[in-house]
């Protein structure tokens, strides 16, 4: 589907597709090993995510809905990963939560048609950008 294809069609008015997500965004901020990286992985994996992605080499970015169980999933999620940093000795590891409006949209399967995007999101990579950063200091 293309970018445009979420807004829309032109005799519904291009309408917007808004969806209420809490999103998860996990950095490394001196990078990660393969085993740290697959170690990481599996406990997305494990938390069930409606969807999750590598936007990096060292970073996650992982969604659940954006509902007071969702927000709970990544809450226990976020336990997890920071339990994996300790375990494999990620030193500057960073995890941030945040609940609100991305621009997405769902399938019939219950999948993303397209990567969410918005504001929300840059707000959640630079929140645990900085937590890596303080934990590097």
């Amino acid at each position: 589907m293309a970018l445009f294809g979420l807004f829309g069609k032109r005799d519904k008015g291009y309408a917007s597709s808004w969806l209420h997500l809490t999103v998860v965004y996990a950095t490394a901020g001196e990078g990660l090993e393969p085993e740290q990286t697959f170690a990481l992985r599996g406990r997305i994996l494990a938390a069930n995510p409606i969807s999750f992605e590598f936007v990096n080499a060292d970073s996650f970015l992982v969604f659940y809905a954006g509902t007071p169980e969702g927000l709970a999933s990544a809450g226990l999620l976020l336990e997890a990963l920071y339990e994996v940093a300790k375990e494999k000795a990620i030193p500057a590891f960073g995890v941030a939560i945040q609940q609100g409006e991305c621009l997405a949209q769902m399938n019939g399967k219950g999948r993303f048609a397209a990567k969410p995007m918005g504001g929300l999101i840059s707000q959640t990579r630079n929140s645990a950008i900085k937590a890596a950063a303080a934990k590097a200091a």
